[in-house]
């Protein structure tokens, strides 16, 4: 289950658009999550206007303030700072903010911890997941275990197997073909394992 965030314009933005930063149909590389997680009373903190800058459009923000994510604002302190601080290290940079995209299992904004089952996802939102991955022009998907373990159980993603085809180099593959690439990276706020630096650097070196 998940908690709903009671924040109303979080809402509003989610069910607009129901990814972070550039459109997923178009971008080039898609990072997979559970869920798009806040803090709970984030609208009444000063970061709040970064998170609504952001919110209206990824790729601008990112273009102007030279960071991906306002998480990564040199005032925020909170959950998801870790996250994004390890993204960084890949190499993006604001001349890449429209062909990086963040999608969620969860079309809503969230809060505190969630534990997901197969009955807490929306299926008209995971036939989207499943068109941006498989009808987008993503070349680069990249789906954490936690992640690949429920969509798997869902009609949509029942072709993802449940260990990898192969390697390149530190990252796990399970999915390929003529035009895309589905990893299996570790989620990048998990803590304790060296293999994340590598893969990081592994992601990096996709970077045309």
């Amino acid at each position: 289950m998940y908690l709903s965030h009671p924040n109303n314009k979080l809402h509003q933005f989610f069910s607009l658009k129901p990814y972070q930063g550039a459109d997923p149909a178009a971008a080039s590389f898609l990072f997979f999550g559970l869920d798009a997680n806040y803090d709970p009373e984030i609208g009444d903190k000063a970061c709040f206007s970064e998170v609504v800058s952001y919110l209206e459009d990824g790729v601008l923000y990112w273009k102007e303030r030279g960071f991906h994510h306002p998480f990564r604002h040199p005032e925020y302190r909170g959950d998801g700072a870790y996250y994004h601080r390890r993204f960084a290290k890949i190499g993006f940079t604001k001349e890449h903010a429209e062909l990086v995209s963040f999608v969620e299992l969860v079309d809503v904004p969230t809060y505190g911890r969630s534990k997901l089952t197969i009955g807490d996802l929306n299926p008209s939102h995971i036939a989207r997941l499943s068109d941006w991955v498989l009808k987008g022009k993503a070349a680069y998907i990249f789906i954490p275990s936690s992640v690949s373990r429920l969509l798997r159980k869902t009609q949509q993603f029942s072709w993802l197997p449940d260990k990898p085809i192969g390697r390149d180099g530190s990252l796990p593959v399970l999915f390929r073909s003529d035009h895309k690439v589905v990893y299996m990276p570790y989620h990048f706020s998990y803590y304790g394992n060296k293999d994340i630096e590598l893969q990081l650097q592994d992601i990096g070196k996709l970077i045309s």
